[in-house]
Parts: C-alpha cells; structure tokens; sequence
C-alpha cells in the first residue's frame, strides 16, 4: 500500500464520518415524507369512497361437509 493509497483511505474515512450525521437526518426525511404522501393518499382515496374488494367466501372443512349431506 502506498502513502498515497493511504491518504486515499484517510480521506474517504474522514468524508465518512463528517456526512454520515448528514446523510442519516436527509434519509429519515425523505422517509418521513413519503410517509405523509402515502397517507395523504389513503386519506383521499377513503374520502373519495374507492371501491373495496370484494369479499369473498372461504369454505372451511366443516362448512364444506354440511353442504354435502342431503
């Protein structure tokens, strides 16, 4: 490794450790905006009645065998 392989090194490490506080505080606030986005969404869709799926009936064991008794 050469000197100027490890001044290399120091460098990165130094960028590291200054911008990683940056990085964490940009990162939780683009999480925490999607957030609002995603619920503002939800909010919207609820007030505009969007349809629901539809439901659908399961057939447990025990219903399924009722239904096959004359």
């Amino acid at each position: 490794m050469t000197p100027n392989d490890v001044f290399a090194l120091l460098v990165l490490a130094t960028a590291v450790r200054v911008f990683a506080s940056d990085l964490r505080y940009l990162t939780r606030r683009l999480l925490r905006a999607g957030v609002r986005v995603g619920a503002a969404a939800l909010i919207e869709d609820h007030h505009r009645g969007a349809p629901r799926a539809p439901r659908t009936e399961v057939l447990t064991p025990a219903a399924h065998d009722e239904e096959a008794q004359p």
